[in-house]
């Protein structure tokens, strides 16, 4: 039997394949991290349930606004001068209506449709953000329509930003990993926003 050490050391070598060899001490420990958070994922329930066929049914997914992990959602390489890129799929989607009227005591979602259509519509205008929500009438914001009450649901968006050292980087963002997020705010009590 070899002892605990040893076996350790083959999990790493697995790995090695895997990485740039430039950089291979990080590489390394990136996937050694993300194997933590998938067996972490695992042990909390996070991942959907699969079926009896080994895949996850749509109709398991269908309350989450998210697309399922184990799922392919290709995502070309992106001009990188566009400030985000998600995937033109239109494979996962939820029908807002149904979906809203199953979370009526979700207090995350009051008055959602009507904050959505308010910033759709500022965003569509082209309103500058100065860190309040423009608030439209009812008829302005009835000129808003989803086509068949569908909203979208995507795996990883890109986004594209400048680091302090004025370099131009990108990164993604996975809902089920690595929900959190911290843009500039425009308040003065606190120079950012967690999301």
């Amino acid at each position: 039997m070899l002892p605990q050490g040893e076996l350790e050391h083959r999990c790493v070598k697995c790995f090695y394949p895997r990485v740039s060899k430039a950089k291979f001490t990080s590489g390394i420990s990136k996937q050694q991290r993300r194997e933590r958070i998938l067996f972490w994922l695992a042990k909390h329930h996070v991942l959907p349930a699969k079926s009896k066929k080994g895949k996850t049914s749509r109709r398991e997914h269908h309350d989450l606004p998210s697309v399922p992990f184990e799922e392919s959602e290709p995502l070309a390489y992106s001009d990188p001068k566009a400030h985000y890129h998600i995937a033109s799929s239109t494979r996962y989607f939820l029908n807002m209506p149904q979906w809203l009227g199953r979370h009526l005591d979700d207090r995350v979602l009051e008055n959602f449709l009507p904050r959505l259509k308010d910033h759709l519509l500022a965003q569509i205008l082209g309103q500058e953000y100065n860190g309040d929500e423009t608030e439209f009438s009812a008829a302005e914001q009835a000129q808003v329509i989803f086509v068949n009450d569908r909203i979208f649901c995507h795996k990883v968006p890109r986004i594209n930003y400048t680091t302090y050292d004025l370099r131009c980087k990108q990164d993604s963002l996975n809902p089920q990993t690595h929900a959190d997020i911290m843009v500039l705010s425009c308040e003065a009590e606190h120079p950012y926003w967690y999301a």
